[in-house]
Order: C-alpha cells, then sequence, then structure tokens
C-alpha cells in the first residue's frame, strides 16, 4: 500500500505546463535517449518554432525544473493530432505519459477538437491502445528534403 501511495504522491508532484525555452536542452536529451531525436526537425531552433505556432500544445511535465517527458500536439479546427510525446527512460510506467496525454486532451477538447489522433512507433502501439486509440490502415511517409519535393512537383 505504501508503495502505491508513493507512487501516486510522485506523479501529483509533478506539473505540466507549456514548454519553455529553457526545457529545449531536456527535451532533445529526452528525444536522444529514446532514439527519435533528428536534430533538424527536433532540435532547439525547431522547438522555438513549434512554441511560437503552438505553444498551447507543447507540454513540458517537470518536477523541480527537471524535465520527465513532454508532448506535441497541433489542432486545425477539425483534426487533433498528437505528433509526439516522450518520457525519460528512468521516468517510464510511472503514469507521466498518461498525464500528458490527459492534459493535451483537456486542452484540446476546450478548443473544440471531437477526436484525437495520435502518431506511433509500431513498439508504442500497444500502449496507445491501451488508451482507446485504434490503429487506422494509413502510412505516414516523410520527405526529408522539402526542395526536392518541390523540384520534383514543380509544373513549370
Amino acid at each position: 500500500m505504501n508503495a502505491i501511495k508513493e507512487m501516486i504522491t510522485g506523479i501529483d508532484m509533478i506539473t505540466i505546463n507549456e514548454a519553455e525555452e529553457c526545457d529545449f536542452a531536456q527535451i532533445e536529451a529526452i528525444l536522444a535517449e529514446n532514439h527519435m531525436l533528428v536534430p533538424a526537425i527536433d532540435g532547439k531552433k525547431a522547438m522555438e518554432m513549434i512554441k511560437k505556432r503552438m505553444g498551447r500544445y507543447f507540454l513540458a511535465a517537470k518536477e523541480n525544473n527537471l524535465v520527465l517527458g513532454f508532448i506535441r500536439a497541433t489542432y486545425d479546427g477539425s483534426r487533433a493530432l498528437i505528433q509526439q510525446m516522450a518520457v525519460k527512460k528512468t521516468h517510464q510506467r510511472k503514469g507521466i505519459g498518461k498525464k500528458l496525454i490527459f492534459e493535451v486532451c483537456k486542452r484540446l477538447r476546450k478548443d473544440g477538437a471531437p477526436t484525437v489522433s495520435v502518431t506511433s512507433t509500431e513498439k508504442s502501439c500497444p500502449y496507445y491502445e491501451k488508451l482507446s486509440f485504434k490503429k487506422l490502415p494509413i502510412t505516414l511517409m516523410l520527405a526529408e528534403e522539402i526542395d526536392r519535393v518541390i523540384s520534383i512537383t514543380d509544373t513549370k
């Protein structure tokens, strides 16, 4: 019983707020340790742009100024999408991810989102399925060089 109480107390000490510039280095480290860091799209400069454009849905879970996890989502007025979430390896399986999803979903619902989707690795699908997400028959594709796509699709 004490172990459960300690776990609940521990998670209650974690605050979820909009990510700040001072959090970016710690968020980069979390991405790196989870093998999710692509510096061009996840680095400090990218985070600064994300913060400007969608700060309301770029959240950090912190305990005593230590970032334990983060989540990013978007809502375009029709579709809400959790784009990325990661938790420090040392703090996984403690409810932090669930707390991040809860907080971002509250914000998305308040802004009018009727549903929410999530991009996920195959390995993380069971986690999201436990939270009522359903696997869709779609494939996410990435063009790492947008200029190449533009040059290929240019009809001039």
